[in-house]
């Protein structure tokens, strides 16, 4: 049955990887991402290995400071979810390891995947 599901769009979902550099990427995140997104609820990271190293997919709830989103358009999201992760994204500094880094932006009833790129390693 493995290879009918490959074969026809089921696609193999990325492990998580719970190593030493997995906790210390974690621990990098919680300490250097702004703490109204870190003390959220709705905050979640895990952490995957790629095809180019580490990847870490953080869940970020944008109603945590308080803001709502009530009449905003499909492209409101877009462009909020776009400026928001590059300005979280440039305030990370130098992490443990290489890592790629995919913001899920969490509006609620809209969610907007941002795929930051990579931080390299001190």
């Amino acid at each position: 049955m493995g290879f009918l599901s490959n074969l026809f769009g089921g696609a193999k979902k990325a492990e998580e990887v719970n190593d030493a550099n997995a906790q210390a990427l974690k621990q990098f995140f919680k300490e250097n991402l702004p703490s109204e997104f870190v003390n959220s609820a709705k905050y979640a990271i895990s952490v995957t290995q790629g095809d180019k190293g580490y990847e870490a997919r953080i869940n970020m709830d944008m109603g945590a400071d308080g803001s709502t989103y009530d009449g905003f358009a499909k492209e409101n999201f877009a462009e909020l979810a776009d400026w928001e992760s590059e300005r979280v994204f440039d305030l990370l500094p130098e992490p443990p390891v290489t890592v790629t880094v995919i913001f899920d932006m969490d509006f609620g009833k809209t969610k907007v995947t941002m795929n930051r790129g990579r931080l390299l390693a001190k």
